[in-house]
């Protein structure tokens, strides 16, 4: 029989969480108390071969964890001929640093495989991040059980590449979606993100000195600079991660943009990159409401979609995009909640790496 003291131990079990993306890796320990989590960029699609080496790296500050909870994304980069190899690979460098038996798989059914089990049953592994995200969340809905009525929510996930929209309730995760191409046609998968979307593949034209005007179709510039050049991002001048290779700072984000409409940071006057930044953020925002639109008007009990779960990076974003009140008089939003301000910033961008992390250790105690 387990004692009560070993019932406790178990109960206080740390995890750690990885949300293995194609452009970014997550980590986050499960623990408030710690609050240890981990952003890094990791090019899947050249470097798939040394994600095990980096892996190892990334842990080396970690506090200590009994187990590793794993959701992924990075199954669709291009350098995996099919998703199940993609799956397959990743988890096969997973179980390199952290022995399998330790190593559990989210899957967007709702459980958790082991790797062999994941890697022979690849489908629901892949893309599971926004699912994990999402089946956490509902924990944090308010509990109307004494008014034996069920609310609802929605958690909204922007990113550096991507934006989730993801009806829940507090019973359930409300999405008969299953696969990114599910999501894609149904709104609640959005492919563009704060950080990585290149500009030319969101916007046909921006202003310059009043008219429209056609914006080249070469990947000179990304969403990051607008989010730079407006003072949403802070300069990082040790990051070269950007179009031209030069440091993602203000200054060098004018000249990413000017080359957009064939100039350069030096024939365009501040108003003139300011009117490209804010065309790049209408657009999001644009792109942002329609969505909420689609996946609120959806879930059925509308008057009860009372909460609004938010993550991620981009959260100005979902500012403009509530800021008229509109969306929340029309379906009854009353509340958001910012992961930000409940777990911080490091933690609410790394969100789906501690909501698997928090849902394998409730699996592991039930």
């Amino acid at each position: 029989m387990t004692s009560k003291k070993s019932k406790k131990t178990k109960e206080l079990a740390p995890w750690l969480g990885l949300d293995i993306g194609g452009a970014n890796l997550k980590l986050a320990h499960n623990s408030a108390q710690a609050g240890w989590s981990k952003s890094l960029p990791f090019a899947m699609w050249k470097e798939s071969q040394m994600l095990a080496q980096t892996l190892a790296r990334a842990i080396n500050d970690s506090p200590e964890f009994h187990g590793i909870a794993v959701t992924m994304t990075g199954e669709l980069a291009d350098c995996f001929a099919t998703r199940a190899e993609g799956v397959a690979r990743i988890l096969e460098q997973v179980t390199q640093v952290f022995p399998a038996p330790l190593v559990c798989v989210y899957c967007v059914d709702g459980k958790f495989r082991s790797p062999s089990q994941a890697a022979r049953d690849p489908w629901i592994a892949a893309a599971s991040n926004w699912h994990a995200l999402a089946n956490w969340s509902r924990r944090l809905l308010p509990d109307d059980s004494a008014s034996n009525q069920t609310a609802h929510g929605v958690v909204v996930d922007i990113g550096s590449t991507t934006i989730d929209v993801i009806g829940v309730s507090t019973s359930q995760v409300v999405t008969r979606s299953k696969t990114d191409s599910d999501r894609l046609k149904r709104r609640e998968l959005i492919y563009t993100g704060v950080e990585r979307s290149n500009l030319s593949g969101l916007l046909r034209s921006v202003p310059l000195h009043g008219k429209p005007c056609p914006v080249m179709n070469e990947q000179f510039a990304t969403t990051r600079d607008a989010y730079l050049w407006l003072g949403y991002f802070d300069d990082q001048h040790d990051d070269t991660q950007t179009a031209d290779g030069q440091p993602a700072t203000r200054n060098h984000a004018r000249y990413r943009l000017a080359r957009l409409v064939g100039e350069d940071g030096s024939t365009l006057a501040d108003s003139d990159i300011d009117a490209i930044g804010q065309c790049v953020m209408g657009k999001q925002v644009k792109l942002l409401r329609r969505s909420l639109e689609k996946v609120l008007g959806r879930i059925e009990s509308q008057p009860r979609v009372t909460h609004m779960i938010c993550s991620g990076h981009g959260g100005f974003l979902l500012r403009q995009a509530l800021e008229d009140g509109l969306l929340a008089n029309r379906f009854g939003l009353r509340e958001q909640i910012w992961l930000s301000d409940k777990l911080g910033e490091g933690l609410s961008r790394c969100a789906p790496a501690y909501a698997v992390a928090q849902l394998a250790s409730e699996q592991s105690i039930a």
